[in-house]
């Protein structure tokens, strides 16, 4: 739900004191956007969760008209370029990266999301942390 999502990103922006986050099952599309957006070196995932990174989706269009379909596809290319553009800032990727990835599915383990920028540590959280 990229409403929802970037709604928690804005309040996560707001907040002075470090964000720690921690990627638990799988954190999929403006999910992993969260993850990546915490404060740098405190942002995880547990051994066996995923991240992925998706494009946004068109809703189902149903009995729409056509005018509506071209309003909601417009609307999610503009948060699939806000979400792309998010994600370069916080995995310090070229947003040229970013895009090559969400073409497709692009599905990360706790090695891959650290490599990609997404996590900082890819190791069991330890009690010290």
């Amino acid at each position: 739900m990229e409403t929802e999502g970037f709604a928690i990103y804005d309040v996560m922006m707001q907040l002075k004191n470090e964000i720690h986050t921690v990627g638990v099952g799988a954190a999929i599309g403006h999910a992993c956007l969260l993850l990546a957006a915490g404060t740098k070196g405190k942002r995880f995932m547990m051994p066996h969760a995923k991240a992925m990174i998706q494009q946004p989706r068109v809703p189902s269009s149903g009995l729409m008209t056509g005018s509506d379909v071209l309003i909601r596809a417009k609307e999610v290319i503009i948060n699939k370029d806000t979400l792309v553009g998010l994600l370069s800032k916080h995995t310090e990727n070229s947003v040229e990266t970013v895009t090559q990835v969400m073409r497709r599915p692009f599905y990360m383990d706790s090695t891959k999301a650290k490599e990609f920028g997404v996590i900082d540590k890819d190791e069991r959280i330890s009690e010290s942390s």
